[in-house]
């Protein structure tokens, strides 16, 4: 079965169906659950997306990624991305206060975001997509869903996986 996006154009703004891509997995970091009991209204977080794994025979392109789904009580203040070799792994959820995170300051990191990042056929990404989120009060949902971008030859994909990983905590101390 296909599955098709909607995308707007820019041919007057038309919209056309675009084939959803099937290359990139999400692993097992899009089936875990991850929850952070420490958070708190007004702090903010770094979120990682799952380590995409290219599933097909040939390189891609990846130009994108982000949460689908953010629920009331966090707001996504920007993506980055970052080398999982100079960051000594990848975020699952950190405080971005350095002297509170075990990854150290990554404001100081090289920001990959917004350039297309190369991932070898068969193999896993080198660089992990994170969201600095902001708590802004109660969070009762999680952060769900995870969308990549990505260009295989000349077409460009989206491509969906379904995510409940990431929650603050059910009640954020204040």
């Amino acid at each position: 079965m296909a599955l098709y996006a909607l995308t707007g154009s820019d041919t007057g703004g038309t919209t056309r169906a675009v084939r959803e891509g099937n290359a990139l997995d999400g692993g097992m970091q899009s089936a875990g659950n991850v929850g952070y009991e420490h958070a708190q209204v007004g702090h903010e977080y770094w979120a990682g997306l799952p380590l995409p794994w290219n599933t097909s025979r040939s390189d891609i392109r990846r130009t994108a990624a982000e949460f689908t789904h953010v629920p009331k009580g966090l707001k996504v203040v920007e993506y980055r991305a970052f080398d999982a070799g100079e960051t000594d792994g990848n975020v699952i959820f950190a405080s971005t206060d350095a002297d509170e995170s075990s990854m150290g300051d990554l404001f100081k990191m090289r920001n990959y975001a917004g350039r297309a990042m190369t991932v070898k056929a068969n193999s896993s990404s080198r660089v992990y997509y994170v969201a600095r989120v902001k708590v802004t009060g109660p969070v009762h949902d999680s952060l769900s869903g995870c969308r990549y971008s990505y260009r295989q030859g000349a077409t460009q994909y989206p491509t969906t996986h379904r995510l409940l990983h990431r929650r603050p905590s059910r009640t954020p101390l204040k």
